[in-house]
């Protein structure tokens, strides 16, 4: 009710058309995505794979087995449609952004949720130091994996991974200092590990860089033996 009130009060309007009721209406990102389609690749050596897997022979310290990508971050109403929800307390983007990626998780996820029943899957977000967390008010991939969740009754798990410290800004670096950076900055919460055990983790992100973070969140994972571990994110940089 209170989001019908707001919406009667000050409606949204699409970024690109500016019409009513949504900040990036279904025509709009259709659009979008016809002029910047990301073909099927595997995300290391960019050569065609169907559903986004990782080829076997690419993941020689790839921990990530599959990558769902809904669009290019360089895309100018994408970047300012992200910030706005990061930063600028709209919420509701992530709730649009939610939908259009739970499509893209139909269509390129058909084989795990036909093979797979929904208690095989766990959905967690990439996890923030609690300072930034609280500067902040929310952390914005909580919302979009709750939301991912509720529409596949998968089971939700916020606290499984957990950052230990702050990191500084991966696509600043090159790829050693990325490493570096990343040192011990994640952990597994060790009272909740045995949910991790074989099971098919999807994990989700806003905007990947680098890809080091996710990859770093994918290596804890398999450590403790998750099955496979699916990473889903509004943008990529590449």
């Amino acid at each position: 009710m209170l989001k019908i009130l707001k919406d009667l009060i000050a409606p949204k309007k699409c970024y690109s058309c500016k019409k009513e009721w949504h900040f990036l209406c279904e025509e709009c990102f259709f659009k979008i995505e016809k002029h910047y389609f990301f073909d099927e690749i595997c995300y290391i050596c960019k050569k065609h794979s169907k559903n986004f897997l990782v080829h076997e022979k690419c993941k020689k310290e790839i921990y990530y087995d599959k990558t769902i990508i809904l669009t290019h971050y360089k895309i100018k109403i994408i970047k300012k449609l992200i910030k706005d929800a990061k930063f600028y307390y709209k919420k509701e983007i992530l709730d649009e952004f939610s939908e259009f990626l739970i499509e893209k998780m139909i269509k390129y996820m058909k084989e795990e949720l036909k093979t797979f029943k929904k208690q095989d899957f766990i959905i967690i977000p990439t996890p923030m130091t609690f300072l930034k967390k609280l500067i902040r008010w929310y952390n914005q991939t909580e919302i979009l994996a709750k939301n991912i969740a509720k529409n596949f009754d998968f089971k939700y798990e916020k606290n499984l991974i957990l950052k230990t410290r702050h990191t500084r800004q991966q696509s600043l670096l090159s790829r050693q200092k990325r490493l570096q950076n990343l040192k011990k900055s994640f952990k597994i919460n060790k009272k909740i590990v045995d949910i991790v055990d074989k099971k098919i983790v999807i994990l989700v992100d806003d905007v990947i860089s680098t890809w080091t973070t996710v990859n770093e969140i994918s290596k804890i994972l398999k450590k403790f033996w998750a099955q496979k571990v699916i990473v889903i994110t509004i943008a990529s940089w590449y």
